[in-house]
C-alpha cells in the first residue's frame, strides 16, 4: 500500500464516526436544555449593552462556561437564534471530538483501534442528545481530548500547544485547570527517563494558565466580587458520593465495552514500553480524576453522561490501546471486537431511554416558550418574577428574575441547606422567606404550571405562613392550555386602573 492509500485509511474511521455522531445528534433536533437558556440571557444583554449579568443591574456569575457564553452572544449578534445555532455548534464539536478520539486511538493502537473508538462514541445517544441540548459540554470534551492527546504526543519540554487547548478549556469549564495538573502528573509518571525536562515543561505550563486563572479570577473579583462562579455555591457542598458513584454506575452500565476495553488499555499501558507507558499515564491521570471529581460531586440529574463526556474521547484512546495490544493474537482481537460490539450494542438498547428525554425536553421547551412570550406581552417590563427553572421562560419573557435554586442569585446560592448532597443533582439550594420577602408580582411553580385545564395551586411545603395571604392561585389561557400561577393579590387590580382584571382574572 502507498502513501497515499495509507493517508486514505487513516482518515475513514475518523470520518465515519465524525458523520455518525452528527447523524446521532441531528436525530434528536436541537433539544435545548432549560439551562442553556441562562447562557442565551447573559448573551443577550452582554450585546444590548448591559453586560454579562442575567438581571440588568445585578452583576451575579450564573453561568460557568465563559468562553461558550461569548460565543453564543457572537453568533445572536449577527442575529442568528440561539437554540438552533447552539445545537449546530454542539453538534460540530461532537463530531470533531469523535475524529479526534478516532486518531487519537490509531496512533495507539492502529486502524481497528480507530474504528472501535469511532463506533462507540458515533453511535452513542447520550453523547449525540447531549451536543444539541445548547450547552459547552461538547466543546469542552474536544478541548480537553485535544489538550491530552498533544500532551502524550509533545517532545520534552515542548508542551505548548497542549497549553494553548488546556487554556481555551480553562475558560470554558472552571475543572479544567485540575484535568492539566493531573495530565502533567501523569507524563511525570510515565516518563521518568526526562523528568527533568518533563518537570520544567509542566512549570512552564502551570505558570501560563496560573497567570491566566489570576487574570480571570481578578476580572471575576472586579465585576463580580467573588473569585469563583456563583454556581459553585449553589451546585458544591455537601457529602454526595452515594450520588455521585450510583451516576458512574449507570454510565458504566450503559457504555460496558468502553469503560471495560479503557481499563484494559490503562493496566496494558502502564505495564509496557516508555511510548506506551507515558501515553497511557497522561491518558489516565485526568481520566481517573475527572470520574473521583464526578464522584465528590454527585454526578448530573440528565442521562446523557454529560459529567463523563469531558473524558470521553481519553477513555476511547486507551481503549484504541487495548483494541491494539490484544489483537496481537487472533483470540485478543476476537476478545476486543466482543467488547466493542457489547458497547455498541448497550448503546443501541440505551436510545429508546434517551429519545423519551429528548421528547420530553422538547415539549418541555415548547411550553416555556409559550409561556415566557405570553408574560413578555402581557406584562410591563419591570414585572419582577420567581421561579426554579431559570432559564427559557426569563429568557423568552425578558422580565427581572429571582431563580430560586440560587444558580444566579447570589443569597440562595449561599443558602445553608443540611442535606446537601443528597437531593437532586444543581436544584437543592432555596430560601423560599428571602424570594417572597422581594415580593415577585408572579411565581410560577415547578409542576402543573402549564397544563391541560385549569389547576389550583396548593401552597408548598417552607413556604411562609403568610403566603396565601398575600398570593391567588390564578389559572390564564393560553393558546388552548391554562397558565397556571401565583400572582401578588392587587398586582392585576393595578394594571387595569383599579379594575380586577388583567391579562387573566383570578
Amino acid at each position: 500500500m502507498d502513501q497515499a492509500q495509507a493517508q486514505v485509511r487513516w482518515w475513514l474511521p475518523g470520518l465515519a464516526g465524525a458523520a455518525a455522531s452528527a447523524a446521532v445528534g441531528w436525530s434528536f433536533g436541537a433539544c435545548t436544555q432549560d439551562d442553556a437558556f441562562i447562557s442565551f440571557r447573559y448573551a443577550q444583554h452582554l450585546i444590548e449593552g448591559h453586560g454579562l449579568v442575567y438581571n440588568v443591574g445585578e452583576r451575579v456569575e450564573g453561568f460557568t462556561n465563559p468562553l461558550w457564553t461569548l460565543l453564543l452572544a457572537g453568533v445572536m449578534g449577527l442575529g442568528f437564534d440561539p437554540v438552533p445555532a447552539s445545537a449546530v455548534m454542539g453538534a460540530a464539536c461532537m463530531a470533531a471530538l469523535t475524529f479526534t478520539a478516532a486518531t487519537l486511538a490509531w496512533r495507539l493502537g492502529g486502524p481497528w483501534a480507530a474504528v472501535a473508538a469511532a463506533a462507540m462514541i458515533g453511535v452513542d445517544p447520550q453523547a449525540g442528545l447531549e451536543s444539541v441540548e445548547g450547552l459547552e459540554t461538547a466543546l469542552y470534551a474536544l478541548l480537553v481530548t485535544v489538550a491530552v492527546g498533544q500532551l502524550g504526543r509533545a517532545a520534552p519540554g515542548g508542551h505548548g500547544a497542549s497549553t494553548v487547548a488546556f487554556a481555551l478549556a480553562a475558560l470554558t469549564r472552571p475543572e479544567a485547570p485540575m484535568l492539566a495538573a493531573l495530565a502533567h502528573f501523569g507524563l511525570l509518571v510515565g516518563d521518568p527517563e526526562h523528568r527533568g525536562a518533563r518537570l520544567r515543561g509542566a512549570l512552564q505550563a502551570g505558570a501560563l494558565l496560573g497567570l491566566q486563572q489570576a487574570a480571570l479570577v481578578s476580572a471575576r473579583l472586579w465585576y463580580y466580587g467573588e473569585p469563583l462562579p456563583n454556581t459553585f455555591y449553589a451546585k458544591v457542598g455537601g457529602a454526595a458520593w452515594a450520588r455521585g458513584l450510583r451516576y458512574l454506575g449507570e454510565h458504566l452500565q450503559t457504555h460496558p465495552g468502553l469503560w471495560a476495553l479503557a481499563a484494559i488499555g490503562l493496566v496494558i499501558g502502564l505495564r509496557a514500553g516508555r511510548s506506551l507507558r507515558l501515553r497511557a499515564a497522561v491518558l489516565g491521570a485526568p481520566l481517573l480524576g475527572q470520574l473521583l471529581y464526578v464522584a465528590q460531586v454527585g454526578g448530573d440529574f440528565k442521562p446523557t453522561g454529560r459529567f463523563v463526556m469531558p473524558v470521553l474521547g481519553l477513555m476511547a484512546g486507551l481503549a484504541g490501546l487495548a483494541v491494539g495490544r490484544l489483537g496481537v493474537r487472533r483470540s485478543g482481537m476476537v476478545f476486543a471486537g466482543l467488547l466493542t460490539a457489547l458497547s455498541v450494542a448497550a448503546a443501541l438498547r440505551d436510545r429508546p431511554r434517551v429519545a423519551t428525554w429528548a421528547e420530553e425536553r422538547h415539549a418541555n421547551v415548547e411550553a416555556r416558550r409559550v409561556v415566557g412570550r405570553f408574560l413578555k406581552a402581557n406584562f410591563p417590563p419591570d414585572t419582577l418574577i420567581a421561579i426554579h427553572s431559570a432559564g427559557a421562560i426569563p429568557f423568552y419573557a425578558a422580565l427581572p428574575t429571582i431563580d430560586m435554586w440560587g444558580l444566579t442569585d447570589h443569597h440562595i446560592a449561599r443558602a445553608p441547606i443540611p442535606t446537601m448532597g443528597e437531593g437532586l443533582a444543581g436544584h437543592e439550594k432555596g430560601d423560599p422567606a428571602y424570594v417572597f420577602a422581594r415580593e415577585p408580582m408572579i411565581y410560577l411553580p415547578e409542576d402543573r404550571v402549564f397544563t391541560l385545564r385549569p389547576w389550583v395551586l396548593e401552597v408548598e411545603p417552607n413556604f411562609p405562613a403568610d403566603f396565601a395571604e398575600r398570593y391567588n392561585s390564578v389559572s390564564i389561557a393560553v393558546e388552548g392550555r391554562a397558565l397556571n400561577v401565583w400572582v401578588r393579590k392587587g398586582f392585576l387590580a393595578r394594571l387595569n386602573g383599579g379594575e380586577a382584571a388583567g391579562p387573566a382574572s383570578p
